[in-house]
């Protein structure tokens, strides 16, 4: 029988639920529900209106998709859609706290997403931002997020009981291997070193399982099976394959 899951957080977690990655998942998994590029801080937010004629940047090659994950997280509609499909399993990475923080403007709270949502008419037009990122400001940063995780854990267990939630210990890399040459993007340790203590946080003060492969195997790619631009998130198959062999062993069945 096929396993529920949600999916919150990126591609490096929703990725592995892809035919094209893993071929035979749907063996064993149906993702159901998918949260990208949107802050949890900002998930547990009211609803933000907006107008979508605004939500205007088209420069990239996925303008259609980024649009559309613009638009979920100015909805706010990740809560409902758990609630409505109840996921057996629910697995996280922190990716938008870490890379992308939040903005507040009057009472709105939203992902400062810089690549696709900061370059709209819609976000140049917002009244009096203010930007909070967690590398610029960790502390105050944390005083938001770290109610705001408990606030979603809470969530869970009175709306999903049955959905166990697994937290995806995803990193940046920054070796890319092409053509059997090495190269390297700046590395993000700074954003590395944040991301394990908030993972740590989390898996400790919840008592969550996880997910951990050893980043330092991988290398990122120039040429995605998916098609994605090389980024420091964005691995040779081989990272999803192993991941889904350790899903695999964390569910056991």
């Amino acid at each position: 029988m096929q396993k529920k899951i949600a999916c919150y957080g990126s591609c490096i977690t929703r990725d592995n639920f892809n035919s094209q990655l893993n071929h035979n998942y749907k063996e064993r998994y149906r993702c159901v529900v998918t949260s990208e590029h949107s802050s949890i801080i900002s998930v547990l937010s009211p609803e933000v209106k907006f107008d979508s004629e605004k939500l205007d940047y088209t420069v990239s090659k996925f303008a259609a998709r980024n649009k559309e994950i613009a638009e979920a997280d100015l909805n706010k509609t990740f809560l409902r859609d758990l609630i409505e499909n109840q996921p057996d399993y629910l697995i996280m990475d922190f990716f938008p706290d870490i890379f992308f923080g939040v903005v507040f403007s009057n009472d709105n709270i939203m992902t400062n997403n810089h690549w696709y949502l900061c370059n709209t008419t819609y976000y140049k037009e917002l009244p009096q931002k203010f930007i909070l990122k967690i590398e610029n400001d960790t502390s105050n940063y944390l005083s938001v997020w770290m109610p705001a995780m408990e606030n979603f854990m809470r969530f869970i267990k009175n709306n999903l009981p049955n959905c166990n939630v697994i937290i995806n210990k995803a990193r940046f890399g920054n070796r890319v291997l092409e053509n059997n040459t090495v190269s390297y993007l700046q590395p993000l340790s700074l954003y590395n070193e944040i991301w394990d203590k908030i993972d740590n946080y989390v898996i400790n003060k919840f008592h969550l399982k996880y997910i951990q492969l050893d980043h330092s195997k991988y290398f990122l790619t120039k040429n995605h099976t998916l098609g994605w631009n090389l980024f420091h998130l964005h691995y040779h198959d081989n990272y999803y394959h192993d991941f889904m062999e350790q899903l695999d062993i964390l569910i056991g069945d």
